[in-house]
Parts: structure tokens; sequence; C-alpha cells
């Protein structure tokens, strides 16, 4: 399975926002620096103050840009789970920047012969059990209860999301579906029934071999999919996102 991540196209941007974020954190230090060389006078209060806000804005900043991010975590993991399950035929891209409606739940976009699978992470902890589309949480002696979440309404979201915005690029009658992804052990999914595909490192080999028996996609629509996410990756107009991986249900 072939593996791009788009994010590595915007490194650009990034490298802006690094910029940016460490000039704030340095405009800071000067004006604290100038503050504690001056006269106890109301002007050097004042620039220990924005010496003071630009500081913490800066280092906000900063560790936005540089800090642990959602959409690595989540492309690591789904890499780590899928790779050995699906050949050469498939390419899985990594957080795709793509201005969709629920951008910040499309962890990954899986292209292959079966069509595109639009991939949205969760990493629960727990026992849980879907029927249906509906989810439940395994609350001990309080038994089944209702999860506050649904992410089976995500994936189809992002679904026709993505098929949405194929079209609008130039690529229409691209089979989208979406998909949820559990790929931490702790998440334990007991399956009855779903009307949506729900991934586990469980049924991982079994989710594999069941959507590689379609062929819904032809190899040219497949490459002009990919590049249209790459090229929505080069944009200036890419969303960026920062959330944690972590949801509670």
């Amino acid at each position: 399975m072939l593996v791009i991540r788009p994010a590595g196209l915007a490194a650009r941007g990034q490298r802006r926002r690094l910029l940016l974020a460490l000039s704030m954190v340095a405009v800071g230090l000067l004006a604290v620096e100038l503050a504690l060389l001056s006269s106890g006078t109301i002007a050097t209060g004042w620039m220990a103050s924005a010496g003071a806000v630009g500081l913490g804005v800066g280092a906000a900043w900063l560790l936005r840009v540089v800090g642990p991010n959602r959409r690595r975590s989540a492309g690591e993991l789904l890499e780590e789970m899928l790779l050995p399950a699906f050949n050469d035929d498939f390419t899985l891209v990594i957080g795709p920047l793509l201005p969709v409606r629920e951008a910040d739940r499309l962890d990954g976009l899986l292209v292959g012969p079966a069509g595109v699978r639009a991939l949205t992470v969760r990493d629960w902890e727990g026992r849980y059990r879907v029927r249906g589309r509906s989810w439940e949480f395994d609350a001990g002696r309080r038994g089944w209860i209702p999860c506050r979440t649904n992410p089976s309404f995500d994936a189809a979201r992002l679904g026709d999301g993505v098929a949405r915005w194929a079209a609008d690029a130039g690529v229409p009658n691209v089979p989208v579906r979406g998909a949820v992804a559990f790929p931490m052990k702790r998440s334990r999914i007991v399956l009855e029934e779903p009307e949506d595909e729900i991934v586990t490192r469980d049924n991982t080999p079994w989710w594999a071999n069941a959507i590689g028996r379609v062929r819904r996609l032809d190899p040219s629509t497949g490459q002009a999919f990919i590049s249209a996410v790459l090229d929505a990756a080069d944009s200036p107009a890419r969303r960026s996102r920062s959330a944690p991986i972590v949801r509670i249900p």
C-alpha cells in the first residue's frame, strides 16, 4: 500500500507560521528587557504588560505549530493498522487537506479498486456496541447506555462531503463511502449488523478482504482523484487542523 502525506506539501506555510510565532516571542522578550532597563514610569508598565502579552501569544502559537497534532497521530495509527492488510493496488492519503464541512474529522482517504473510503479515527477507551447506526457504551452495572456522539453519522457526512468535493474538483462519479476506524487496542467494539463500515484492529483483515473483492473505481479515475487531493493540499485556501485525536463518546 502506497502512503501519501499531503501535509508535507504545506511545509512552506508551516515555516511561515513558525517564523511568525518566533517573531512574536522575540518582540515580547525585547519589550520585557526594555521595561527592566527603564525607570519606573507608566510607560514602562505598559511596555512590560505588552511584553508579557507578546510572550504569551508567541508561546501559544509556537506550541500550536510545533506541538503534537491530531493529523500526525491519527495518520500514524491508520498506517500501522492498514498497511499489513492492503496490497499495492491501494493508496492511503494521510491527513488530507480538503475544503469539506467535516474536514476536522477526516483523518485519511483509502483509494483503490473498491472506491474511496473517507476514514475518521476514534480513540475511545472501553467497550462499545453498534447496532445499525446506534452506538452504546458498556457502563458496567448500569448496562449499555447511548453514546453522546455518533461516529456513524460523522462517517456518512464525510463520505457525502468528499464525494461533492470530488465532483466540484472535476472528478465526478467517484464512489465514496465513510468508515470509522478504531486503531487502538483499548477500543473494544461489538459489531451487531452495523449499517456503516467499522474498522478495528481485530477485523481489519476481514474488512480489507471484503472491500477488496469489489471493483468500482478504475485506475485512471483513482489517479485523478489522488491528484485532486494533492492539489487541494497545496492550495492557499487549505485549512489546518490541530484538535486532539481523543474524543469523548
